[in-house]
């Protein structure tokens, strides 16, 4: 399968929307994908999990799944083509208010215990005017081989109408991931830059960033899913100085779904 060009986007995608339904907007057709869950865990135990798509919309959709692994350098994330996971079909025809169901199959070993692999699942939806009339045959028959790319020289990438961007990890951690958490904080008048550098061995999730003054009031500095800080990497992040500075008692945060103060420090 061709795979169309990923580098540039697939930072932008999971930027902007790490939990793992992360969008990318051309005009939306009256189709409408569900993808559920938004991320995905496959244990020693397990060969394979599975994700469910829906088709919510009114009108026949096609969607393509694809396995890249993820990486982090220089606070941006990375996508490489990756053949340690499968997907199964890989591309489907849904018809509305019907659903199909997707095997993430494990074609390779475990990594060592205690750590983790992380990859991405890109799930294009993908307009019908796309679809090559083999492709939409293969894809309503469930081929593992079908493939929506223009042949080649026709057009320069494959089109979409929405991306999601579903995170997976591989190994045992799901109850409690390993991180160890270094944070420092740097200052000016009209910006504070927050970082973190992530000693553990498994991703931290990290939300809602808050000061939290001696009053127990919250000043919430960044709002929601902030993004991943994977094992061994580090992350930064710039927000508007606060307008109450000198009277923050700690900070606190959201890890991996447990809030937790954060002890902070110069860089």
């Amino acid at each position: 399968m061709a795979y169309p060009r990923l580098s540039t986007v697939s930072r932008l995608l999971i930027s902007a929307c790490s939990i793992g339904s992360a969008l990318v907007a051309l005009p939306v057709s009256a189709a409408g994908l569900e993808v559920s869950p938004t991320s995905l865990q496959i244990a020693s135990r397990q060969s394979a999990d599975g994700i469910t798509l829906r088709n919510v919309g009114d009108v026949t959709m096609y969607a393509q799944v694809r396995v890249f692994a993820w990486s982090q350098q220089n606070n941006e994330d990375l996508l490489t083509p990756s053949t340690a996971l499968s997907v199964s079909p890989p591309m489907v025809q849904i018809a509305p208010g019907t659903s199909q169901l997707l095997r993430v199959i494990r074609s390779s070993g475990l990594p060592p215990s205690g750590t983790e692999e992380t990859y991405r699942l890109i799930i294009d939806e993908i307009p019908a005017s796309s679809i090559t009339p083999a492709a939409a045959q293969a894809a309503a028959s469930g081929a593992s081989n079908s493939t929506a790319a223009p042949a080649k020289g026709t057009a320069p990438a494959l089109s979409f109408y929405m991306r999601y961007s579903l995170p997976v990890f591989l190994g045992d951690s799901s109850d409690a991931p390993q991180t160890t958490l270094t944070w420092s904080l740097a200052k000016s008048a009209n910006e504070w830059t927050i970082g973190v550098i992530n000693t553990g061995a498994n991703r931290a999730q990290v939300a809602d960033i808050t000061a939290v003054l001696p009053s127990g009031e919250k000043q919430v500095l960044m709002s929601g899913l902030v993004g991943y800080v994977l094992a061994g990497q580090s992350r930064h992040w710039n927000v508007p100085a606060p307008a109450s500075t000198t009277k923050i008692d700690h900070f606190q945060a959201m890890i991996n779904r447990t809030v937790q103060p954060i002890h902070v420090s110069a860089p």
